[in-house]
């Protein structure tokens, strides 16, 4: 497989895609690699030439109950807005326009299945977002903090009664909040924002940049799961 490092957008095409083939492509090459997401749509970039197929973006509805009504006060049933689950090159089509292209395209091609709006969120601790600025998305501040529950086995617990487990409270990472409207008749709840122009910054609300934290009902001292990966007693 060759790849012309001056990228034309001239040489390649942007269709829809079968969910099994985006799944695929995604497990192999995406960061997130077997991570559970969800598709309802999906397209893929490929090579006029070749028929190779160099990228994909999938899109599917947002999973949070409240999601819809936080963002544009819309029922949680409703079919008309999206989220962005998952968007990914491969390697050597970094620095170049291609993962722009293909976003962008994608989201002209939504506007066909009565799409209104895309919604997305950028992980502060990996990049503010600056794909979707280049696309034209607005921006809309970041998500409000939360935390998670971190099990002494190192796993997130599910939202319940931590009362006798063992484990610790740790500050959630804050998302960039970006949406690109296509119908512009919908409001959107948030107040715009200018552009975040810092990229990925080491958050250390966790553990103030120690690698540990305390349990303090059950007085452990953990690793931080957070900045080690793993939770171990220490």
């Amino acid at each position: 497989m060759t790849y012309n490092k001056s990228f034309k957008k001239k040489n390649y095409i942007i269709k829809p895609i079968d969910k099994s083939v985006a799944y695929d492509f995604i497990r192999q090459h995406h960061y997130l690699g077997d991570a559970k997401f969800f598709s309802k749509f999906a397209y893929g970039l490929f090579g006029k030439e070749s028929g190779d197929m160099y990228g994909v973006t999938t899109f599917s509805n947002p999973q949070g109950i409240s999601t819809l009504k936080g963002w544009f006060s819309l029922g949680n049933k409703d079919q008309s807005v999206l989220e962005l689950s998952r968007l990914c090159v491969l390697p050597q089509f970094n620095g170049t326009n291609a993962t722009s292209f293909l976003l962008s395209t994608s989201i002209r091609l939504l506007k066909k299945e009565d799409i209104r709006a895309v919604i997305t969120l950028a992980d502060d601790s990996r990049h503010a977002g600056s794909i979707y600025q280049v696309c034209n998305f607005t921006y809309y501040g970041l998500s409000n903090k939360k935390t998670d529950f971190f099990t002494a086995d190192g796993k997130v617990n599910p939202r319940g009664s931590t009362k006798d487990t063992q484990g610790v409270w740790l500050p959630r990472t804050q998302k960039h909040r970006y949406s690109y409207i296509l119908d512009k008749t919908l409001i959107c709840n948030y107040k715009s924002k200018d552009y975040p122009k810092k990229e990925a910054t080491k958050d250390y609300s966790c553990c103030s940049g120690t690698n540990v934290v305390f349990d303090k009902r059950f007085k452990i001292n953990y690793s931080c799961p957070k900045c080690t990966d793993n939770i171990e007693v220490v």
